[in-house]
């Protein structure tokens, strides 16, 4: 039974590992808007623009900035 068992888990472990594969997928950030943010509307312009997520980053002037991260 401890054979069977140590031969399962290798075989599981092999071939998992040989299943996976290799992703080079670049991220990349675009600032839409440097003036304000309203995080819906950055949302829906970041995802019909890029096909990325918008979200709001607070700026230097105290304010916020929407930024879209998409796959480059």
């Amino acid at each position: 039974m401890k054979l069977y068992s140590c031969i399962l888990v290798l075989f599981l472990l092999i071939s998992s590992g040989t299943q996976m594969k290799e992703v080079k997928a670049a991220r990349c950030m675009e600032v839409l808007d440097p003036n304000g943010c309203i995080l819906p509307s950055c949302k829906q312009r970041c995802l019909q623009e890029k096909n990325g997520n918008g979200v709001c980053v607070p700026n230097r002037n105290g304010g916020y900035e929407c930024i879209c991260y998409y796959n480059c």
